[in-house]
């Protein structure tokens, strides 16, 4: 089987930075020096870890314009990005949002923390988290890059998505309760800058809950971290590192559980037993909190 016309594209532009010479630099510290390569991809890709901050990453990496330009289009998650037909719609809305599309374990892990209050869905694709954060009694807007689906979710699902990055970096601070995150942190070009805005968005002691690839974890360990870093994916942060990076840009406190979001996690989250979630899912589960308001 051939390449598909994204992924040949992915690879010309990847090609085309290395010929450049575009340098090896940590996206998060950028650090250039201590980096340890960590394998190899198609030859011209390479993984690294910087030894400064300890953030995996992929080299070379593509430019703010390109990653924006790329995420207007389908990428290789057809179920989360693939904008549903007139009967796909009305099936999702009778009988619930499938498979992937499914948010009521992490919305039932969320609630044994947060009964409501205003939430921000960051990176919402098409608004179905959106809509089920809504349904579950959250104040819910979505924040999502690619114009094509969030004019989609404002329209056929009837929810509040802000499309353009400027716009959600001006609202007030201490807008949110909540920032809500699935899948998306991982994609992210500036984490520092991302992690600035989230804890300014949110209010005194406001609740970052985010879910990315568990990078660490055991069936990364067993081989799937190959398959998880790479066009998609141009970072694997770490719970260890996101440990420190958090608490560098406004957050105070940061906890860290994995998959599955189960009864067993409810327990633990409603008991505040953070020490005790399991850590070696396929899933990352973030907690992190700001700083509470002074007395």
């Amino acid at each position: 089987m051939g390449l598909s016309a994204a992924k040949r594209d992915y690879l010309i532009r990847i090609l085309r930075h290395r010929l450049c010479g575009q340098a090896r630099a940590c996206p998060y510290c950028r650090n250039t020096g201590g980096l340890t390569l960590l394998g190899r991809k198609k030859l011209i890709i390479e993984i690294l870890r910087c030894d400064r901050c300890g953030l995996m990453f992929r080299y070379p990496t593509e430019e703010v314009a390109e990653n924006e330009a790329r995420y207007q289009e389908i990428y290789d998650a057809p179920e989360v990005t693939r904008l549903p037909d007139d009967s796909e719609l009305a099936r999702y809305l009778s009988e619930g949002f499938p498979g992937n599309l499914d948010f009521r374990a992490r919305i039932g892990a969320l609630r044994a923390l947060r009964s409501g209050g205003r939430i921000l869905d960051y990176g919402c694709s098409w608004g179905y988290g959106v809509r089920q954060l809504c349904d579950a009694g959250f104040a819910a807007t979505g924040f999502e890059i690619s114009r094509p689906r969030a004019r989609f979710g404002a329209e056929r699902l009837g929810v509040r998505i802000i499309d353009s990055e400027l716009a959600v970096s001006a609202l007030a601070a201490g807008s949110f309760d909540v920032i809500f995150s699935n899948h998306v942190i991982e994609h992210l070009p500036d984490l520092g800058k991302s992690f600035e805005l989230f804890a300014r968005l949110l209010t005194p002691g406001g609740l970052l809950f985010a879910i990315i690839p568990n990078f660490t974890g055991r069936a990364a360990r067993e081989g799937r971290f190959w398959s998880w870093i790479g066009q998609d994916h141009p970072i694997a942060p770490s719970h260890q590192f996101l440990g420190r990076a958090l608490l560098e840009h406004g957050f105070e406190v940061a906890h860290f559980g994995s998959s599955p979001f189960d009864h067993s996690m409810l327990a633990k989250l409603r008991a505040g037993q953070f020490d005790r979630l399991d850590r070696d899912g396929d899933e990352l589960l973030i907690l992190a909190w700001t700083a509470q308001a002074a007395i």
